[in-house]
């Protein structure tokens, strides 16, 4: 798909679209980078917690009862089920929608384009600041509206039922047009974001969670929401704190067969929603739908594309190495250069892992990179009705977020 580095900047009262820029070299800039190398630039442990790491990390390998992904990875569609959601510019002309690319293209609202390890945000909208959260980093905080605004109603419910907590940290979700964001592999199209989990009175941004410190009524309340009240695509949470969550939300009555249906932990259902990955003990990255800013940018990319706003940049396959290739062997099996393969992923050296995945890019610049495609959300995994508790309502899919800002 698309990959996008453009200049940054902070928006001054954040939660509104930012003014787009009127050319079309600052509506989109194109970059070819879609990774980088696992682990750069994360916070260094404090001293003397190299035990309790050491101790945390094993706990982890002992309960993971699936496989590892990255925080690229991307869920198989649902086949047959959910809902299309249908996007503003849908009842626009090509005509209309091209004024405004030309004239104001922020009036056309947010769009997530491609997906999350390669794609691109336009019209982005700045993660407002509010005393129940801190932006670690503010330049890197634009999502799409949805994504703004399902990450509020989480927190939210969390201080309805608590008033008083501690806020939390939210680190990445996109830079403001999205695409490469180090030291990521997603973050690239305003729907992942890194937040922290609810911990005790010491707690710090990406400080790893362990069964001292876990906050787990908190914590737990504030995924229940996710789960239940917004349209989340992806949780991933280490393996040893979700023994911890799980653990806590049976004791507190939450229905067995509903908590094996949303975590990995414990539990051999197929499609769970939060799931283990390494280096999630810290923070929990989640990763949501936006049907209307997807749908968006199907229905505006054909333009984007005829009017230079955007092109398609070099098409990546992904590949699971196997014992004995080399980046060589790579390269002359996909036709392309072991120096693409390594600025693709990342990598200093040609040295390679079995069983890793890596992005191979295409020799020549490959084929142009399809056109976004349509999204179907799935339903909410809601859970039964506790005793005396009436039904969680159902998603309204009629209803959108109007042009503009």
């Amino acid at each position: 798909m698309v990959s996008v580095l453009c200049a940054l900047g902070i928006a001054g009262c954040a939660g509104r679209a930012p003014e787009a820029a009127r050319s079309r070299e600052s509506l989109l800039r194109v970059a070819a980078a879609v990774s980088a190398e696992p682990g750069h630039g994360a916070p260094a442990a404090a001293p003397g917690a190299a035990a309790e790491e050491a101790a945390a990390a094993e706990e982890a390998e002992a309960h993971d009862d699936g496989g590892e992904v990255d925080d690229d990875f991307e869920p198989p569609a649902e086949p047959g089920v959910g809902a299309v959601v249908h996007s503003p510019l849908a009842s626009m002309t090509e005509a209309q929608i091209e004024e405004l690319l030309a004239k104001d293209p922020a009036a056309l609202g947010p769009m997530s384009l491609g997906p999350t390890n390669a794609g691109a945000l336009l019209n982005g909208v700045r993660m407002p600041e509010d005393p129940r959260w801190e932006l670690v980093d503010p330049n890197h905080a634009w999502g799409t509206r949805e994504t703004v605004e399902s990450l509020e109603r989480a927190i939210a419910e969390v201080h309805r039922q608590h008033p008083g907590s501690p806020k939390l940290y939210i680190g990445h979700i996109s830079a403001r047009s999205g695409g490469r964001l180090s030291p990521h592999k997603s973050h690239q199209a305003g729907r992942d974001v890194d937040i922290s989990y609810f911990l005790d009175a010491r707690h710090r941004w990406y400080q790893r969670a362990t069964a001292a410190n876990l906050d787990r009524e908190r914590t737990w309340a504030f995924v229940r929401a996710l789960i239940t009240e917004t349209d989340v695509e992806l949780i991933l949470i280490d393996s040893s704190v979700q023994r911890l969550l799980k653990e806590h939300a049976l004791k507190i009555g939450e229905d067995k067969d509903w908590l094996d249906e949303v975590f990995q932990f414990g539990s051999r259902k197929p499609r769970p929603l939060i799931r283990h990955a390494r280096g999630h003990a810290n923070h929990i990255h989640i990763r949501f739908y936006s049907p209307v800013a997807q749908e968006s940018a199907v229905r505006a990319y054909p333009l984007l594309v005829k009017r230079g706003a955007i092109k398609p940049t070099t098409y990546y396959v992904r590949h699971t190495a196997k014992k004995g290739q080399t980046l060589g062997s790579l390269a002359r099996q996909y036709g392309t250069t072991v120096e693409a393969i390594k600025r693709a992923n990342g990598l200093r050296s040609t040295a390679i892992q079995a069983k890793r995945v890596y992005n191979i890019p295409r020799a020549g610049g490959g084929p142009a990179a399809p056109p976004p495609k349509h999204v179907t959300v799935p339903p909410r995994r809601l859970p039964p009705p506790r005793a005396a508790e009436p039904p969680l309502p159902e998603r309204r899919d009629d209803v959108g977020p109007a042009l503009g800002g």
